[in-house]
């Protein structure tokens, strides 16, 4: 052990006099073959204050080699934990994509926090933070699906589709905040959207699936606006109408009178029942609960729908 400390002991000065001569290939060959990286770190800082650390990554780019690049990533960590550039060529010079990928969204995480979650976003200056934000995360997804980490990408490639969202919003001067929601004020938000596309965008950012039958009467049964068809056509492009999701619609209407309700949107919902029994639950909990849904669905003109509730 004595014996391995005069050498670095000795190497120690020798480094410091190659540095004065620029000597940085020798340097490199040094610290290579001693191998002894985390007691001679102070050769990453000598490259790195005299801009030749690309020479050292260039270097060892197709060495493999596990110790090197953990000294390498530990000192970046300790010394300059701001210098994202750097990171960068390591991380790509050793094809260590997922700490980059990690680089980027704890970048993107850490940015997310400071936004506020209760008030509009409507300064250029955050338009330009959400800019930022959104190449975090696009970078992230990028980065983590190269490191074969599908899921992470996924994860990230959300988020990015909602900062473009809410970027997209701001831009139309549309007050509405999406980022760093609570559960409550996703519940809010989510059946007031008027677009299904974006809706889903949301749902999926945050993983909230349930309130699509809250959704559905908010934007396409009780709208009887232009807007109406277009939500319920972006609706079946991205999610499946099925029986348990017309009976928690059935759920969600009972909240609503029959009065505010569009009979031709109400009758294209029920049209996707496969079952009978579904079709007879909702029309029997409607009725009562509100006399009034009898005339409703009298109105309806399906002859599939009437017969199925004839059948039932």
């Amino acid at each position: 052990m004595e014996g391995i400390c005069l050498v670095l002991d000795h190497v120690r000065h020798l480094a410091f006099y190659l540095n004065e001569l620029n000597g940085y290939p020798l340097l490199i060959r040094l610290l290579l073959g001693l191998q002894q990286y985390s007691e001679m770190i102070y050769i990453f800082d000598m490259l790195f204050q005299v801009d030749q650390f690309d020479l050292l990554l260039s270097t060892i780019s197709n060495m493999n080699d596990e110790r090197l690049n953990t000294a390498l990533f530990d000192y970046i960590k300790r010394h300059h934990p701001n210098d994202e550039h750097t990171f960068t060529s390591i991380s790509m010079n050793l094809h260590m994509h997922h700490e980059l990928a990690m680089m980027y969204r704890d970048a993107g995480e850490k940015l997310l926090k400071t936004l506020p979650s209760n008030q509009p976003y409507s300064s250029a200056e955050m338009s330009i933070t959400l800019q930022s934000l959104l190449q975090y995360y696009s970078d992230a997804a990028d980065t983590f699906y190269l490191a074969d980490c599908c899921r992470q990408s996924e994860q990230c490639l959300k988020q990015a589709r909602l900062i473009s969202l809410q970027l997209e919003f701001l831009q139309k001067q549309q007050g509405i905040t999406l980022l760093n929601l609570n559960p409550k004020q996703i519940r809010d938000i989510l059946p007031t959207i008027e677009r299904c596309w974006h809706a889903f965008i949301v749902a999926d950012a945050y993983n909230e699936h349930s309130l699509w039958p809250n959704c559905l009467v908010e934007q396409f049964i009780c709208n009887k606006s232009s807007t109406a068809v277009m939500y319920w056509d972006e609706f079946k492009q991205l999610i499946s109408v099925d029986d348990q999701s017309i009976l928690n619609i059935g759920k969600t209407l009972l909240k609503k009178s029959s009065n505010s309700i569009s009979t031709k949107n109400l009758q294209e919902i029920l049209s996707h029942v496969t079952d009978s029994t579904i079709l007879h639950h909702v029309q029997q909990s409607l009725i009562n609960n509100d006399s009034s849904y009898t005339n409703l669905f009298t109105s309806i003109d399906s002859p599939y729908v009437l017969d199925t509730i004839r059948v039932s």
